[in-house]
């Protein structure tokens, strides 16, 4: 984990001892995330793609140089380490995260733009940002924030609310304020046990 309050964003990534210069540009990141989310690339051009987001084209993708640029626009490295998980351990056996997605770069950038605008005096549209500053920025708008209002809707199990008129109430924000999503046939038989 580096400590943002005084260590440099890095510039590039190290993949087998080898730095490869990398864009830093936040906008950049949007459009890897959604050539990445791109149903309609086969899986050989997203990786083909990727090298894209390299200053330099390396001589051959290797799964580490795929994960080192996917750790970069995760922003891994500002993330806290978590202790050792053990799965003996754990008492909520019957978590399961929510499949329907909180987050849409591209949806909600209305929402990001106008939050950044409003809460750090950041315009967005002519700004100029290291993608691990505009996560960190994100990352602490604040819960009245358009954008930590509409994950926090998309992302509330409406099952743990006790109250009925509370849980209609979440309900029809979770519907207001929902993303529009679409599941391929492997998610459909996930869903259904397989049974596609």
């Amino acid at each position: 984990m580096i400590n943002a309050l005084y260590e440099p964003f890095p510039e590039s990534i190290f993949v087998d001892d080898i730095e490869y210069p990398i864009i830093t540009d936040f906008r950049e990141w949007f459009r890897f995330a959604d050539m990445a989310a791109d149903t309609e690339l086969s899986d050989r051009d997203k990786l083909l793609m990727m090298t894209q987001w390299l200053l330099e084209p390396p001589e051959r993708i290797t799964s580490e140089l795929v994960t080192a640029l996917c750790d970069f626009y995760k922003a891994k490295a500002l993330e806290r380490e978590s202790p050792e998980y053990d799965d003996e351990d754990d008492e909520d056996e019957d978590y399961s995260p929510s499949p329907l997605p909180v987050l849409s770069w591209k949806i909600d950038a209305p929402y990001i733009i106008g939050d950044f605008l409003h809460y750090y005096r950041i315009d967005l549209l002519t700004a100029e940002m290291h993608w691990w500053r505009f996560r960190i920025l994100f990352s602490a708008l604040p819960d009245d924030s358009q954008m930590m209002k509409r994950i926090g809707y998309r992302s509330v199990d409406i099952g743990q609310i006790k109250s009925e008129s509370e849980r209609r109430r979440i309900m029809k924000m979770k519907q207001l304020y929902a993303l529009p999503f679409e599941l391929d046939e492997d998610d459909i038989g996930a869903v259904f046990g397989g049974a596609m």
